[in-house]
């Protein structure tokens, strides 16, 4: 499982973003980032988990999305995946009605993980929350029609994450202060705690002066010394505020939906974020087989334990210029 997770995280910063206002958002209160955060679970649901934990927000994370980011899954497998997720609490999605600042309204779907697992009750005052309610309210009315209503797309392939901003502090550490020189590999090993900071509401400057500020001498190992100093001044989590994407967003109303379908709780019965034909689809592949990793003969490449070594020196040498020969001297 330890290579499973190794391998999904070396690839997360490349993942597709979906479009503006769509994709991953990070439930809010989560315990800081432990490498045991998913040992609970089966290999393959704790490879995507520890996946998607460290994919920025805004990422897709669509089955089909993921199917083509960890191709040793196939399309079946991760919506499994996803599924048995969403019973252990990590996943749901949302779907919220605002009006915007030109009058206009609109929907957009959020898909919510959380590295804690949370149980039904979180879950359901988390959308209350969302919808700018200090109390438990009435239940949701059933969704209105817009012409400017919106459906949730998958991202047009290609198209990738640029480099996240906890990655552009960790590479820039080392220019602030030479004895903090990461490789490249440290930096993507170290990104998500850099992204956790940011998520709780310290600015890039203060987090550098938090990492350079009373360096022992020598430091021997950057990315052990900063990863400690990462975990152990962790801060703590902001009071939630209700979310917006824009000032003048007001939320008019927010109803959990299917992490598969359009379905949303008015018009059918979710049990834990899925809908009873999402669920029995589900069932039926598993039944049937469908759902396993994808054959050795379909790979790409062959399936094997990551080398870590390897990998990092891979990563390194992706980074530095190649040295050309010198030139022989003329006889």
């Amino acid at each position: 499982m330890a290579s499973a997770n190794l391998s999904a995280a070396l690839r997360a910063p490349a993942h597709p973003m979906a479009k503006a206002g769509y994709g991953k958002r990070h439930a809010p209160d989560q315990a800081p980032p432990r490498a045991d955060d998913f040992a609970g679970l089966e290999p393959r649901e704790a490879a995507v988990a520890a996946y998607v934990d460290r994919l920025p927000e805004g990422a897709a994370i669509g089955y089909k999305v993921l199917a083509e980011e960890l191709p040793d899954y196939g399309q079946q497998a991760c919506r499994s995946a996803l599924d048995r997720l969403t019973r252990a609490g990590h996943l749901r999605r949302i779907k919220v009605h605002v009006t915007v600042a030109d009058g206009q309204m609109r929907w957009v779907t959020r898909t919510y993980f959380s590295r804690t697992a949370r149980d039904a009750d979180w879950w359901a005052a988390h959308v209350r929350f969302v919808r700018g309610m200090d109390a438990p309210g009435q239940p949701p009315a059933p969704a209105a029609t817009s012409a400017a209503a919106e459906t949730v797309e998958e991202p047009e392939p290609g198209v990738r994450a640029p480099r996240s901003e906890a990655y552009d502090i960790l590479a820039g550490l080392g220019v602030r202060e030479p004895r903090l020189q990461l490789a490249e590999g440290d930096c993507v090993e170290l990104e998500h705690l850099v992204g956790e900071w940011l998520a709780r509401g310290v600015g890039r400057e203060q987090l550098t002066r938090v990492l350079t500020s009373g360096l022992p001498t020598p430091v021997h190992s950057a990315g052990h010394f900063l990863r400690k100093r990462l975990e152990t001044k962790m801060p703590p989590n902001p009071a939630p505020r209700p979310e917006k994407d824009h000032p003048s967003e007001q939320v008019v109303s927010v109803v959990m939906m299917c992490l598969f379908c359009d379905e949303d709780e008015t018009t059918t019965t979710l049990d834990h974020g899925v809908c009873r034909d999402c669920r029995a689809q589900i069932a039926r592949d598993e039944a049937a087989g469908l759902t396993g990793d994808v054959p050795d003969t379909f790979l790409a490449r062959p399936r094997a334990e990551v080398d870590v070594a390897a990998r990092m020196a891979e990563l390194r040498s992706a980074t530095v210029r190649p040295v050309l020969p010198a030139p022989r001297p003329r006889r």
